[in-house]
């Protein structure tokens, strides 16, 4: 099989076998950023040349090389690469295994950092995944995301696209001090447009659009004012309206999932128990058994 792509600032010439197409951003419409899970097959080449920023999880692959800048890296084991701006790569594998990529156009690194693509000083790296292990846990995080369709749109993967490129940046664009932070009419208008979108998919430049800031800025301040991350503040409101909409006794739970923003009641469910270390039929028992009881007839 071969495949000619060009997306997000990346061109991909590939000459091998593709046996599954687990998850994929194409057709969402993220702005400069491109997201895909897949299964190679049992062998194949491909040609990476990338104008952006480039950041892919490789899972049990049984034999794989990448060469770069004249010298190789050979890996039987999970792996993650960079590819800084400019970077051209040739990968080679031979065995079935799963690749897990993340590809910034120039614009969205940019947008994100806000700072120019030059100033991020990312670097070309090649690392066991050991090394790196909150990447892989951001990567499937968003492969997981897309799987159950994405509730608050491009949030997660711009959130997880700004924690990427701080981990990885040389330079002083995303410095690890304490950031800025919210004035108090900012920090009020986020949580009274969140609390009435809800129900509904937000980015981060709706957010920065809703307080006359940049998306770097936002993303900086909104975790110094917040304590938390934008997608991690949104699923907590959610799980709290989900609370409060069990507690007034009045709905099903499957009437509550979308009330409260969420996909699905399984989407309900996971992220309910780990926010509150129970699932949401348990937390309707303990509701139903604290509920105070009606005026008596007698």
């Amino acid at each position: 099989m071969r495949i000619d792509q060009s997306e997000c600032g990346c061109t991909i010439e590939l000459d091998g076998e593709i046996e599954a197409v687990l998850q994929t951003s194409t057709g969402l419409g993220w702005s400069g950023i491109g997201f895909s899970d897949i299964m190679l097959g049992s062998q194949g080449t491909v040609s990476i040349v990338q104008q952006g920023v480039h950041f892919a999880l490789s899972l049990a692959p049984p034999s794989q090389r990448f060469l770069w800048s004249g010298q190789t890296y050979d890996f039987s084991e999970d792996n993650i690469i960079v590819l800084e701006p400019g970077a051209a790569v040739v990968e080679s594998w031979t065995g079935p295994f799963r690749t897990l990529t993340l590809r910034l156009a120039p614009e969205a690194v940019e947008r994100i950092t806000d700072a120019s693509l030059t100033k991020t000083q990312i670097r070309t790296q090649f690392v066991p995944s050991r090394s790196q292990i909150a990447v892989s846990h951001l990567l499937q995080a968003v492969s997981a995301d897309l799987e159950t369709g994405c509730s608050t749109g491009p949030l997660l993967v711009e959130s997880v696209s700004a924690t990427l490129l701080q981990l990885f940046s040389g330079g002083e664009t995303m410095p690890r001090r304490t950031g800025p932070t919210l004035t108090s009419p900012q920090a009020a208008t986020l949580r009274e447009l969140i609390l009435a979108r809800l129900a509904e998919p937000l980015s981060l430049q709706h957010l920065a659009d809703a307080v006359g800031t940049s998306v770097g800025h936002l993303v900086r301040a909104f975790k110094t004012s917040f304590g938390v991350t934008p997608y991690q503040f949104i699923l907590r409101e959610r799980v709290n309206r989900a609370q409060d909409l069990i507690a007034s006794g009045t709905l099903s739970l499957s009437e509550i999932v979308p009330l409260a923003g969420f996909n699905d009641a399984s989407q309900m469910s996971k992220t309910f128990r780990r926010l509150t270390g129970q699932p949401p039929r348990a937390f309707l028992r303990r509701a139903r058994e604290t509920r105070p009881l009606g005026p008596s007839n007698g």
